[in-house]
């Protein structure tokens, strides 16, 4: 091979071996991010492993404890076997989560607690009594939503503005039949007093007022449902006592206490909260609902408040405060943990068929470099020879 064709041919040999280093880096440069995704993938199936649910006690049904997943739907609606009553807030806004129809009758019914109970107990509809004659009207006196027009305290004397109207038509007559036993009588006296006093500012009207009811239902609720379950139709049928009393057979006879109650308790959250707001349906229930509820509580923008039988009172719990676990508690979630395995398999095996791959290309890419090197070493040796016998000769 003469001296021309030899530089050319050394000339294509480098050419074509810088361009399989540049391939050679160029993978090698793949490997590093593939181990990067193999880092990441295994991270993320850690997180995954680790990952738990929120969820909630129920009763068997002989005091034992069953627990479900917490999502809106079996936390926050009405439930006997849950053993707890529970609320969620927006952390940002502080109000109280509710469902579309939960909204609504508190749009509609936001003076009254009581009001608002019989409404969400499915009620609200037999609140007017179609009739002249005001000694048959025992109904909800919706026209205010704490009472009706024209009553006063007894005494012929009313008191100015809103606390004049302390008394549904139907709490009226209830009051009427008990007004003289002890403790329905003793808060009554005081909201008179109260509410009849200059001295008095609304804060201390409006609580006379609330303890004057609260003792009512808590006391006679029975009695004050049996008046709401009348058959409105007929004027006359206004005492549920009576021979002829007709009901509203669509809803149940026994007073739904625990319900009503629930309801109750959920009014004064809500109000305390200043309002509620709409939860989106799709996380109400099922694996969507269980998943938001879990990222929201975690990440801090939704609160679980509880509500305390004994202390009549909201407040806010956790897992870790729920005492020993026994009405809340997080647990790994197995579908969801088998679900993170088979991904984490599929996506490892895709990343280690690529990571092969790339060590084949890398070792016939390194075949053809170490036949170019040696080519080149070659040409090289030759051409160094010719060199050194055409001196050789001119010397």
């Amino acid at each position: 091979m003469g001296m021309a064709a030899s530089q050319a041919r050394l000339l294509t040999l480098t050419s074509r071996l810088h361009d399989v280093e540049y391939k050679a880096q160029n993978i090698e440069s793949q490997k590093i991010a593939l181990a990067t995704q193999k880092d990441e993938l295994y991270q993320n199936y850690c997180d995954a492993l680790d990952a738990k649910k929120i969820q909630v006690a129920f009763n068997n049904g002989d005091g034992s404890r069953n627990f479900v997943d917490a999502t809106f739907a079996t936390m926050c609606t009405y439930n006997e076997d849950r053993f707890k009553q529970y609320s969620l807030k927006d952390a940002n806004t502080g109000k109280v989560i509710v469902d579309s129809n939960t909204f609504e009758m508190y749009k509609d019914f936001n003076t009254d607690k009581y009001a608002f109970a019989y409404a969400m107990i499915g009620m609200d509809a037999d609140f007017g009594w179609p009739v002249d004659n005001d000694d048959g009207r025992y109904t909800m006196g919706m026209e205010i939503g704490i009472g009706v027009s024209g009553e006063d305290y007894g005494d012929g004397q009313s008191a100015n503005g809103l606390f004049n109207l302390f008394m549904t038509d139907v709490e009226r007559k209830v009051f009427d039949n008990h007004s003289t036993e002890d403790k329905l009588k003793k808060a009554y006296d005081n909201l008179t007093e109260t509410c009849n006093s200059e001295s008095a500012n609304d804060v201390e009207k409006r609580e006379a007022l609330e303890n004057f009811r609260d003792v009512l239902y808590d006391n006679y609720g029975s009695e004050i449902y049996k008046y709401m379950r009348l058959n409105k139709n007929e004027v006359t049928n206004t005492d549920p006592e009576s021979a002829n009393a007709e009901f509203n057979d669509e809803y149940p006879e026994e007073f739904p206490k625990g319900e009503f109650n629930y309801y109750v308790h959920l009014f004064e959250e809500i109000q305390a909260a200043g309002g509620c707001q709409e939860i989106d349906p799709q996380y109400e229930a099922g694996s969507e609902g269980n998943e938001w509820l879990n990222n929201m509580v975690n990440s801090g923008r939704v609160i679980i408040d509880v509500y305390n039988e004994d202390k009549k009172e909201w407040s806010e719990t956790s897992v870790a405060t729920s005492t020993n676990a026994n009405y809340l508690q997080e647990v790994q979630d197995e579908a969801d943990m088998k679900k993170a395995e088979a991904e984490y398999e599929h996506e490892l095996d895709i990343i280690n068929r690529k990571d092969t791959k790339f060590d084949q290309d890398l070792s016939k890419l390194e075949t053809e470099r170490t036949s170019i090197t040696t080519e080149v070493e070659s040409i090289q040796k030759v051409r160094d020879d010719n060199i050194e016998r055409t001196f050789g000769i001119f010397s």
